[in-house]
Formats: structure tokens, C-alpha cells, sequence
């Protein structure tokens, strides 16, 4: 007999038609005995995501453009499940890994659990930069010394603790640094990590959709630390370090040309160091600017 807790499955997503089918044929196939009740929220879509939805026999939900944070805040209020897990349309599950995640919630002191986030295939410049830098690793989230967090994309928590603490519907990027800092810092419970909880993301296949991409995170870092500049306050200091790493990074790039052409680095590795000063400077570009409107 299954003596694990009822699960609901919670997608956010606007405009996903591209990459939503995969998702949701690999959740209704699932391994294990669980059956999860399937939530997708659409948040304004034009294409035809809500039909292929529809197709598949889940649950949709609608609403106007809000933001991913309201559009899991619908669907975790219409969620019946005890465990809430939230992925993007833009990721497609290992065949475990819903049951690795409602697993962990055996132990009754776990409140939110994690997974593995790895690259689905990458092919274009864009791809394989994403992949190489791994930003959604264990070292870089669950386990980041200074701000432990849950990757919104493959996260599970108690639909309980979920309602009492919310998705800040102000933030459309960062929202899920800023879910798990306030629920560890009311509950203080540790992060667990589920290592069979693998889930892939197909990252942004072209340039121009990557930088958007980095100018967003961006964004979403300085309304974090705008939130929470009680606990981690921004000095001048950060700010001249960041340039000068920029500047560092910048520089740096005749040399990185000239160890290529000497063949002391191979076109893989050239191709990164161009991809991360492109990242950084679209980055920090998108903290700053938002910056400035949050100290309007």
C-alpha cells in the first residue's frame, strides 16, 4: 500500500507550446506507484500552449499576464496535494522524479526538498554556455553559503508552509531565492536534497534569448537584495567590485584570443570565456538598471 502523501504538480507558463507537450507526457508516465494530480497555469499565453494542455487531460488555470509568482500562487490555492512540486514548462522530468522528490517527505521535518538540474542536449553556442556553467548546480543553490535556495523549476515543498509563506507576486525574477530565504528564515529548516530528483531544462537556444535571459536574473538579484537589505545590505564596495571584475573579465579577453590562436585553450573553452563576459555584462546591466527603479 502507497503510504506516501498525495502529490500536485504545479506549471507556471506563458507561451510554452514549443516544449509543453514533452513536459507533460513525461509526468502522466511517470515510475513508481504516485499519480500526480497535474496543475498548469497559463499567464496570458498566445499560442496554442492552453490547447495542448487541454489535450493532455490536466488542470488549467488561467489568468492575465501576472508573472510567474502569481501564477504559482493560483495553482498551489487550487492544488490538492500535501506535497506541492513546481517545475517550468521549459523541463522534462526523469522517469523518478516525482517519486524521488515526494520521498523525501517521509521524514516529517523536511518542509522543501530539491533536485538535480541538468542541460537537455545542448547543440547552439547559447545551449552549450548554459550547460558549461552550470548556474542551477547544488554548490551554486541548495547549498550557496550565504543564501540557500530551491531552483523554482524543481522544487517541492509542504502545501501547507507553501500557503502560509507565498509567492511575492512583486517579483518576476529571483521569486524563488526570495520563497526559500523567507521560509528557512521563519522555519529554519534545512534544504534537502533529493539526488534522484533529476529534472532536465532546455535552456535558451539562441543569443539574443540568453542575454534577455541574463538581464532578467539580473533584475530579479537586485529586487532580492532590495527586499532583504536588512540581512544582506548592498555597499558601494559591491558595486566597485562588480566592475572590476568586469573590467578584469574584458581586458582579459585579447589574452583569452591569443591563447586560442597559440592553442593553449581549445574553441570550447574560447567559446565560454566569450559567452560569460557577453552573460556578466547583460547581468550586472539588468541589477543595475532595476536597481535604480527600486531606489526611485
Amino acid at each position: 500500500m502507497n503510504s506516501s502523501p498525495a502529490v500536485s504538480v504545479i506549471i507556471p507558463v506563458l507561451n510554452g507550446e514549443a516544449t509543453i507537450g514533452t513536459l507533460l507526457t513525461t509526468l502522466k508516465n511517470q515510475s513508481g506507484n504516485i499519480a500526480p494530480e497535474i496543475i498548469v497555469v497559463d499567464n496570458g499565453s498566445t499560442d496554442h500552449t492552453m490547447e495542448i494542455a487541454r489535450a493532455h487531460g490536466v488542470i488549467v488555470l488561467q489568468q492575465p499576464v501576472r508573472g510567474p509568482s502569481a501564477a504559482r500562487n493560483l495553482g498551489m490555492r487550487s492544488a490538492r496535494g500535501d506535497i506541492l512540486i513546481f517545475a517550468d514548462a521549459d523541463t522534462i522530468p526523469s522517469r523518478g522524479w516525482v517519486a524521488a522528490l515526494t520521498g523525501a517527505f517521509t521524514n516529517p521535518e523536511v518542509i522543501i526538498a530539491s533536485g538535480p538540474i541538468l542541460g537537455w542536449q545542448p547543440s547552439t553556442p547559447a545551449e552549450r554556455y548554459a550547460s558549461v556553467r552550470e548556474v542551477y548546480t547544488r554548490e551554486h543553490s541548495v547549498d550557496h553559503p550565504k543564501f540557500p535556495f530551491v531552483v523554482g523549476m524543481n522544487l517541492a515543498v509542504r502545501r501547507n508552509i507553501a500557503l502560509e509563506i507565498g509567492w511575492d507576486e512583486t517579483m518576476t525574477s529571483g521569486e524563488d531565492v526570495d520563497f526559500s530565504f523567507r521560509l528557512r528564515k521563519r522555519f529554519g529548516n534545512k534544504i534537502h536534497y533529493a539526488e534522484k530528483a533529476v529534472i532536465f531544462h532546455q535552456h535558451r537556444c539562441t543569443d539574443e534569448a540568453l542575454w534577455r535571459q541574463a538581464r532578467w536574473h539580473g533584475a530579479g538579484h537586485a529586487h532580492f537584495h532590495h527586499r532583504h537589505s536588512d540581512s544582506l545590505p548592498w555597499r558601494a564596495w559591491h558595486s566597485a567590485l562588480v566592475w572590476f571584475t568586469l573590467g578584469i573579465l574584458y581586458f582579459g579577453a585579447p589574452i583569452v584570443a591569443c591563447a586560442r590562436a597559440a592553442g593553449l585553450i581549445n574553441e570550447q573553452r574560447a567559446e565560454f570565456e566569450k559567452y560569460h563576459r557577453r552573460w556578466q555584462r547583460h547581468f550586472w546591466s539588468g541589477f543595475f538598471e532595476q536597481r535604480k527603479k527600486l531606489s526611485a
